[in-house]
């Protein structure tokens, strides 16, 4: 941006600010926009973005904020290699485009969520494509292990279960998982 001979007080960069958070609740978004607002400076014509996408990742309150620059006059451009043939057609194209676009990102991501948590679901029911299982080994309670440790020794289930070697958190986990199945 210097290289453009922008001054540092005309730079906002919302650096550690996730694109999750919408452009309106982001300090310095609301910083840039008092910045447009404020008639005792030179008037703001064009915004320069580093890319698009930088601006949300919610499709329509990208699109949103886009329109309402546009309708204050502000022209918009991206620095971003990939999409430089935006800052040559006209804004009323370029909105069309970049709805398009933004919404096309939207999409993605949320595929690609979908795709991730189905992948992970599976793993952990059946390993991973090498058959080592992602995370915590899986513990296999021998009911019957405990059940002959209890009449053997006339414990109780809990002590039972310490004897045969299983933590008593992941006992129960178990227990509760094997009623629930059974309900089923």
């Amino acid at each position: 941006m210097r290289d453009l001979q922008i001054s540092d007080c005309d730079i906002f960069v919302d650096e550690g600010i996730s694109g999750w958070t919408e452009p309106k609740d982001r300090p310095v978004y609301k910083k840039m926009l008092a910045r447009i607002s404020d008639k005792s400076k030179e008037p703001v014509s064009e915004i320069v973005f580093s890319e698009f996408s930088r601006l949300g990742r919610n499709a329509k309150d990208s699109i949103y904020e886009l329109i309402r620059l546009e309708k204050d006059g502000i022209h918009i451009n991206s620095l971003s290699s990939h999409e430089s043939f935006l800052n040559t057609i006209p804004a009323e194209v370029q909105l069309t485009v970049l709805a398009g676009m933004l919404t096309g990102a939207e999409m993605e991501r949320k595929h690609i969520q979908e795709r991730t948590k189905w992948g992970l679901k599976r793993v952990r029911e059946y390993g991973s494509k090498s058959g080592k299982p992602m995370g915590r080994p899986r513990i296999i309670i021998e009911w019957d292990k405990v059940q002959k440790t209890m009449e053997q020794f006339k414990v109780p289930e809990k002590v039972a279960a310490r004897i045969c070697g299983y933590n008593e958190s992941t006992f129960y986990k178990a227990k509760r998982e094997k009623i629930e199945d059974s309900q089923k």
